[in-house]
């Protein structure tokens, strides 16, 4: 090879550990989970994406421009990723897959910018396969509008696009199984919502919940609690931050109601799904209900639950 070719080379090669750089940076980690439920009679594929944060925005919303800048800046710098990018590919793994029903349980966008619903909107048109929209605390913030009634009355109806309704909740019914999604509310449910599907968690057709922030589990002192509380930190009062429960962000008497339900002996819910603490966990949040938490979304995670029929289960 003569000097003249070298640098020709060079630059390809450069070019092609750059391209698979960007590949690595880009790239997503779904957990494979099983569960096998009592009463379902044949097998479902689930994804589970939360905390994607998507943050852009244009001057539709002139006054978030440089807050949605600085908050994107920061997920891409925590992750080493661009969010985008790690966004349409957890899209298309999906769509590969091609599960029964994705669930994606809050905080998709990190504030309700006309550019971030946009986007999202553009990668759900993609999708082939039913879904569920589940809002979570940043969804429908706007600046300092957060958790207010204002953010509720102006900002939540911009993701109507997203979630398809105008409700707090949402359901995607099959023959043996319900899929359940309650919106949060500074971290309550909404009495509307409990309402109309506390009638589902006293009937007999097996039921998957999902929310955005997970519940805390009846046992003191667990895993999830724990680790929780080390990266995020206790509040002022010395509770839990980012979990709903007695010691935690304590339920008011509305989501106190819906939790007494979901916690019966004889309460149809066989799992929970949430997102919220940006990081993976599969506890059982009672002695008989399980709880998957998928990590977040920015940085590529996702979680895949294999749903089976009891009589197909193959570990105790």
């Amino acid at each position: 090879m003569g000097r003249a070719a070298f640098p020709a080379l060079l630059a390809a090669l450069l070019s092609v550990m750059a391209l698979l750089a960007t590949a690595r940076q880009n790239q997503v980690q779904i957990q494979e989970e099983t569960l096998s439920i009592a009463g379902v009679s044949h097998a479902y594929d689930l994804m589970l994406i939360a905390d994607t944060h998507i943050s852009l925005c244009d001057n539709r919303d002139p006054s978030l421009l440089e807050k949605a800048a600085r908050r994107r800046e920061s997920f891409m710098r925590e992750s080493g990723r661009n969010t985008e990018k790690v966004f349409e590919r957890l899209i298309s793994e999906t769509q590969e897959m091609q599960p029964d029903l994705t669930v994606f349980a809050g905080d998709i966008i990190d504030s309700a910018m006309y550019a971030s619903v946009d986007f999202v909107k553009g990668q759900f048109a993609r999708l082939q396969t039913p879904y569920l929209y589940i809002a979570g605390n940043h969804d429908f913030e706007y600046g300092e509008e957060y958790f207010s009634g204002k953010a509720y009355r102006e900002y939540f109806p911009r993701l109507a696009e997203l979630t398809g309704t105008d409700r707090q909740y949402c359901i995607k019914e099959f023959d043996d199984l319900l899929v359940i999604g309650v919106n949060d509310k500074n971290n309550q449910l909404p009495k509307s919502a409990v309402e109309d599907l506390l009638p589902l968690l006293r009937g007999t057709k097996p039921v998957i919940l999902a929310l955005h922030v997970p519940l805390q589990p009846q046992d003191e002192n667990s895993g999830l609690e724990m680790q929780a509380n080390e990266i995020w930190g206790l509040s002022a009062k010395g509770r839990c931050r980012v979990l709903i429960g007695e010691t935690a962000c304590r339920p008011n008497k509305t989501t106190q109601k819906f939790l007494d339900a979901v916690f019966a002996e004889d309460s149809p819910v066989a799992a929970v799904l949430a997102g919220h603490i940006h990081f993976y966990n599969r506890s059982m949040v009672s002695d008989t209900l399980l709880q998957e938490v998928t990590g977040a979304g920015y940085k590529g995670e996702a979680v895949r639950l294999h749903i089976k029929p009891l009589s197909d289960r193959t570990n105790p």
